[in-house]
């Protein structure tokens, strides 16, 4: 004895019940027969399954041919009678049938010409359409037709309209849900060739049984949006959607259907996975996204199976709300349109825990509003994200720009150090105009004049550095705000005594004569050396 496994739980008890007095249940115990015993009684029908779709299946070693489909058929062939009940009939098994053949045919059963429940409701099943034991015909004279074949019926003389009542027949779900919705115009009830106006003359694919290549889907079709704008042409893609907005990153393949539901929803919802959703639902529509952050600081949030909430929720709040709504703007935060203070909320959910972030709510910058995103950009490459954040530093600090183009300044542009050596960007005291910062700043790099001094330069005490030298670039050298050591000198200490001769060519013209430890001696109170 053999059991035949069950490869698909198939039919629901009500699936079951719906036509098994007909035939035997599937799958069932039972001894097989074999291929050649069948032929025996059903030549024609074996002639005819070799020479289909199905002949993969009746070939294939590891199968069963016909009893594949037809479960174990020892019991049947040896009943004088052939009791039909001893073999499973697929087409008697009712509504199951779809579950039946979806043992093999799984996904286009559930996407099968994006109706199956409109189907099964009109009372058709898989063998409704299918013949399973029929040889494959010759090439129909219309084989060449374009799935989005041109609706002139002038152009094609032949291929005619059948009505909306004709359509109803097995996608009455469809309609109804289009007399619900905003096309109710087109329904069957309000109009003769409401389906036609979108879908195109559909008599060649009545006549087929079907054959979806026969018939118009705008939302398949290459010139899908040319079929909505034939009714909306006031609604141009670029203009209408995106005028004075910050344009998304969208994937090229984007339709009029992938945002709008023409005919609304046909079924009721499913019932909710198990498994966590994942970036994957923003990706048919924001597929460039994924591109731009891979090898980023952001590659983990930004992969297709890292799961949303951790994903591009992390940075999006109400992406899931705008997945599930078909892409209503106004229900996730764009974020290079929110304002400052959403965008330092929501980056710190992920870096709150960074001590240069410590002081960033009471700092220079976020008192004056300046966002994350206007100095860091969420695609930085791993290990460049303060040189790429530097490079937006003269974006609003324009005259600092300036002062680095001077013969003499910081390495700077040549990127030998950064603003953020002597700026902190996130704290809140960034400016070198305060004594403690310029300190300890400038000491990092000239530790040479750190001190602490038995005598210091007075200047130490009050302005610091910069009251001798430009910060960040000068036309002369050394950074002096003043072209000679003597002019630079006099800004503090016009009150020379009187024997400092200052005649040119004199030798006290030059300061550093004398005073040669000008940061500070210690043992020397005037800096002598």
């Amino acid at each position: 004895m053999f059991v035949v496994p069950p490869l698909l739980a198939w039919a629901s008890p009500s699936a079951r019940q719906d036509g098994q007095e007909k035939t035997a249940p599937f799958p069932r115990a039972g001894s097989y027969a074999g291929e050649a015993v069948c032929k025996d009684c059903h030549e024609e029908q074996w002639e005819a399954i070799h020479g289909g779709a199905h002949r993969a299946v009746v070939e294939a070693s590891e199968l069963r041919a016909c009893e594949t489909c037809h479960g174990p058929g020892k019991a049947h062939a040896d009943d004088d009678d052939n009791d039909t009940l001893l073999i499973t009939h697929p087409p008697d098994l009712g509504r199951g049938v779809v579950a039946f053949c979806g043992r093999c045919h799984a996904e286009a059963a559930r996407a099968h010409g994006g109706d199956l429940q409109g189907f099964l409701a009109a009372g058709k099943t898989c063998t409704t359409c299918h013949e399973v034991h029929r040889k494959t015909p010759p090439a129909a004279p219309h084989a060449g037709v374009a799935f989005f074949m041109r609706r002139d019926q002038a152009a094609h003389a032949d291929i005619g309209r059948v009505g909306a009542a004709k359509c109803v027949e097995c996608h009455p779900l469809r309609d109804q849900a289009l007399a619900a919705g905003a096309h109710a115009h087109l329904a069957a009830s309000h109009t003769a060739d409401g389906c036609e106006t979108c879908h195109g003359p559909g008599s060649l694919h009545v006549e087929t049984g079907g054959l979806a290549r026969l018939i118009t889907r705008p939302d398949r079709a290459g010139d899908g949006p040319a079929t909505c704008r034939s009714c909306h042409e006031e609604v141009d893609p670029q203009d209408f959607h995106w005028k004075d907005r910050r344009k998304p990153l969208l994937s090229s393949t984007l339709t009029c259907t992938t945002c709008h539901s023409i005919h609304g929803r046909v079924s009721p919802d499913p019932a909710p996975s198990a498994a966590p959703v994942t970036n994957e639902a923003c990706g048919t529509c924001h597929e460039p996204a994924f591109a731009v952050l891979e090898g980023t600081i952001h590659d983990t949030l930004g992969r297709r199976t890292t799961p949303l909430a951790e994903g591009c929720a992390a940075c999006h709040p109400g992406a899931l709300a705008h997945a599930e709504s078909g892409g209503k703007p106004s229900l996730v935060e764009s974020m290079h349109s929110s304002s400052a203070s959403l965008q330092q909320d929501t980056c710190l959910r992920c870096h709150e825990h960074e001590s240069a972030l410590a002081h960033l709510a009471v700092g220079s910058h976020a008192r004056h509003e300046v966002s994350c995103l206007s100095c860091h950009s969420p695609a930085a490459k791993r290990g460049e994200v303060r040189r790429d954040a530097e490079t937006k530093c003269t974006a609003c600090h324009q005259a600092v720009a300036a002062e680095f183009a001077q013969p003499n300044h910081h390495p700077v542009p040549e990127h030998a150090m950064g603003c953020s050596d002597c700026h902190d960007p996130h704290g809140a005291r960034p400016k070198l105009r305060d004594l403690e910062l310029r300190q300890d700043r400038c000491v990092r790099c000239h530790s040479q004049y750190r001190g602490p001094f038995v005598f210091a330069h007075q200047a130490s005490r009050s302005d610091g550095c910069v009251v001798c030298h430009q910060p960040h670039g000068a036309s002369n050298k050394r950074l002096l705000r003043q072209h000679t050591t003597q002019q630079n000198c006099l800004q503090c200490h016009a009150d020379f005594p009187i024997f400092h001769d200052q005649t040119a060519g004199a030798v006290f013209t030059n300061c550093l004569n004398c005073h040669t430890e000008v940061h500070g001696s210690n043992h020397a109170r005037y800096l002598f050396r």
